[in-house]
């Protein structure tokens, strides 16, 4: 089925009129037991999700949006946050923040609450799940953007950064400044853009002759996980990438407490300019983050207002070094 399911749909599948239905819904004890296991297992199968309010507000979506993100409390999330919540307001639109946890049944719960409350939209900004779970709020006809994750267009707007060139920005800078050995630390396989940045340190590492790779991974990307890092190891690199900021503040802490010297032993890289970075004086790689989320609102309220006229698009946004004490 194309479209979202109705409560007419729901009726004839369970075949049951749609005063059943509306009883099931809203006064299940007047419905046998029986019965009411049968709808309820149809509105399960055919992803239903009832339209609460009056008619006026079942022809028009409300003025507001759905932010889903995995960690409020992380500052790159809550800069997305920022720079979404500033395009919303310039449009007139409110913003629902949904915290997810990256928890797939806590996501879908806050998509089905939007469904319901008849909000114009979601932007999702995933971490390390699956985005084909979100492939059901898209049949319900629900404008879903992803922020800083790619996506085919086939399936719908998305804006992300160009994870692989920041890679190849982070690890060249330390081979141009005369690094050899490099040791990228990186996070879970299973998150995408790690995976990218390290692509594109090979990328970088491939072009200068004599310069040696190697990769350990951390089990989560924060600064205690980077300060471990750095005390295992066996012997210190030239230069340090640190796929995130947090990583790398952790790292240098790390080699201080080995008795190492940043940048004169050891030459360390972050990612992401966050204000980790800052007060670190690390140098790294700077994401537009406000931009990712005005970017997501941008798509999103263009598909929402235009509807059959919209033309999905996938934006890749371009990262930059920022060189301070550490490289």
């Amino acid at each position: 089925m194309d479209r979202p399911a109705r409560i007419q749909d729901v009726a004839a599948a369970a075949g049951v009129s749609v005063a059943t239905v509306s009883n099931v819904l809203n006064r299940p004890e007047r419905v046998n037991a029986r019965t009411v296991e049968k709808v309820r297992s149809v509105i399960a199968e055919l992803d239903y999700v009832r339209h609460p309010g009056a008619a006026g507000l079942r022809a028009a979506h409300a003025r507001s949006i759905g932010l889903v993100l995995p960690d409020i409390a992380n500052s790159f999330y809550a800069r997305i946050a920022k720079g979404a919540a500033d395009a919303a307001y310039r449009q007139g639109y409110a913003l629902s923040l949904c915290h997810s946890g990256d928890d797939p049944e806590r996501e879908q719960g806050y998509l089905s609450m939007l469904v319901e409350q008849r909000a114009g939209g979601a932007v999702v900004v995933p971490l390390g799940a699956a985005t084909g779970r979100l492939e059901r709020l898209r049949r319900r006809g629900v404008p879903l953007v992803l922020a800083d994750r790619a996506r085919p267009t086939a399936e719908g707007c998305s804006v992300s950064v160009d994870d692989v060139a920041g890679g190849a920005l982070a690890v060249r800078h330390l081979l141009e400044g005369g690094a050899r050995s490099v040791l990228v630390v990186n996070g879970p396989r299973g998150i995408r853009q790690c995976a990218d940045r390290y692509q594109g340190a090979r990328q970088a590492a491939r072009r200068f002759r004599g310069a040696a790779l190697e990769q350990v991974v951390v089990e989560s990307m924060t600064i205690e996980c980077g300060a471990e890092a750095a005390r295992r190891l066996n012997r210190l690199p030239d230069g340090v990438f640190c796929t995130n900021d947090f990583l790398a503040a952790g790292f240098c802490r790390g080699l201080a407490e080995r008795g190492a010297s940043v940048p004169g032993d050891v030459r360390v890289v972050g990612y992401g300019d966050l204000d980790v970075a800052g007060l670190a004086a690390l140098t790294t790689v700077r994401q537009p983050v406000e931009e990712l989320g005005s970017a997501a609102i941008e798509l999103l309220l263009d598909e929402v207002e235009a509807g059959a006229d919209h033309v999905h698009e996938a934006r890749v946004l371009a990262s930059s070094l920022v060189v301070r004490e550490t490289a």
